[in-house]
């Protein structure tokens, strides 16, 4: 604390001498403002017309002692007292400490040090120490959790405001319970259980509880007071909503396991079958029927490649909190969905050029991001003979894949629409669960993914993943 730091003293003692002797060396060589009594009266007097950063008090005063006045301002204000005695007997000393006094010194040796450099030395600590108490307070005040000194038996030592709102009472009315009198008898000794596990570790102590359809979240924190720990902070927050939120993720995730294995299992099997009798008949039409097969088996396969999207689409889902990425070989895997797509689009011209031989952090969900921009590229291709060019390109961190296409385009106001972004659903303005696909699976692995205008008319859908670090 500065010297620019002025502090206001309240000086008490029944020696108007002592008094006027003390104050003009704290003013004179230390800055401080003083205030000066000379009985507990005209100090509660002092106090009530203006407030002041600490007290120093004689002990010896006649009707009432230092101690005495110190109870009386502890009832009506909040600042650091400093005990001075002639007196040197322990008794006093301990009543002292016990009751709550910040500072004890003989008044002798304040006398003998004539630059009072032990005196002001410790209004400066005890002032700091209260300011920075009063800061922890407000903080622990403010919190929406619930805090509290509990001691090894049980009982509230201290209380911030949110567990007294908790409880329906006052702070103070908290202070000397029991925990079991606020919450359930096995509620309490199972937190005080754990107090006691932190006390014996050393250490801090998480654990949950419930009480009826509430849920808790723990910490138990040792406190220690003189050297001993003796109690524990225990802060409490509420997280119910939280444990509702991971159940309804829970009971969705197991929703959406059973679609995906009646996609994987059940249609597609049904859909192969249908493709299989769509070439047996096909041995048995004549031209004129020919083409109604070639549109079963065109949808045949085009539902076989959305039973596909939806089953990458529920993975993705599945491991949206938490992925696993390893290294995929780039080049490869766009290669393989080429050819997958020139078997699957006869129709369509795919122009790739020389493939990049690097590794990107991915899963093997890689296939569907590009396997589904090339469908894209076809499908919606009103030309008369559907061209894509795959080009990529490479910057200091990221690797760059365009696709390219000689489609209708798509106009500015749906470019970032048709990604579905934010709020994919039954009603969102996307082409398809197959984009917002590539979006999200793009995003995990923490690249980005866009659509330009091709020249003289298309679309290029841009693809930017991270090169490895390493």
């Amino acid at each position: 604390m500065s010297r620019d730091d002025s502090l206001s003293i309240l000086i008490v003692d029944d020696s108007a001498f002592f008094v006027s002797l003390l104050a003009d060396k704290l003013e004179s060589n230390y800055g401080m403002t003083t205030t000066m009594a000379t009985n507990a009266g005209e100090a509660m007097l002092e106090l009530n017309r203006k407030p002041v950063d600490c007290i120093v008090s004689d002990f010896r005063m006649p009707e009432t002692d230092g101690l005495e006045l110190y109870e009386m301002v502890d009832e009506q204000y909040d600042i650091p007292f400093i005990l001075l005695t002639g007196e040197g007997g322990e008794e006093i000393a301990s009543r002292a400490i016990r009751m709550g006094i910040d500072e004890y010194l003989m008044k002798q040796a304040v006398r003998e040090d004539e630059p009072l450099e032990l005196l002001v030395n410790r209004i400066q600590n005890v002032v700091e120490q209260r300011r920075t108490q009063r800061k922890y307070e407000r903080l622990v005040d403010n919190t929406p959790d619930e805090i509290g000194q509990i001691s090894l038996t049980g009982e509230i030592l201290a209380a911030n405001e949110t567990m007294a709102i908790a409880f329906d009472v006052s702070q103070k009315e908290l202070v000397g319970k029991q925990l079991s009198e606020f919450i359930p008898d096995d509620v309490a000794a199972t937190r005080l259980k754990q107090s006691k596990r932190a006390i014996t570790a050393g250490s801090a102590v998480t654990f949950q509880d419930s009480i009826g359809v509430r849920h808790f979240h723990n910490i138990a924190v040792p406190l220690s007071t003189a050297g001993e720990v003796d109690s524990v902070q225990l802060v409490t927050r509420e997280i119910t909503h939280q444990k509702r939120n991971e159940q309804e993720l829970e009971q969705k995730t197991e929703k959406l396991s059973m679609i995906n294995r009646i996609v994987r299992h059940d249609i597609n099997n049904d859909v192969q079958l249908l493709m299989g009798w769509a070439d047996i008949v096909r041995d048995h039409v004549d031209e004129a029927g020919m083409a109604t097969v070639d549109r079963i088996d065109d949808t045949s396969s085009h539902i076989a490649e959305l039973t596909a999207i939806a089953r990458d689409f529920v993975e993705s889902l599945e491991d949206d909190t938490e992925i696993d990425l390893e290294f995929v070989n780039l080049g490869r895997t766009i290669k393989a969905e080429v050819d997958k797509k020139r078997t699957a689009y006869e129709d369509a011209t795919f122009v790739v050029d020389e493939l990049p031989v690097i590794r990107v952090r991915a899963n093997e969900l890689l296939t569907s991001v590009f396997g589904n921009i090339l469908s894209n590229a076809v499908r919606h291709n009103d030309s008369a003979e559907p061209e894509v060019h795959v080009d990529f390109h490479e910057t200091e961190s990221d690797v760059v894949v365009e696709v390219a296409d000689n489609g209708p385009g798509v106009p500015d106001e749906r470019k970032e629409e048709i990604f579905g972004k934010g709020r994919m659903g039954p009603k969102s303005p996307g082409t398809g669960v197959g984009l917002h696909l590539v979006y999200t699976l793009v995003n995990q692995y923490g690249g980005d993914v866009w659509v330009e205008d091709n020249e003289p008319r298309g679309s290029i859908f841009v693809v930017k993943l991270p090169k490895p670090t390493n």
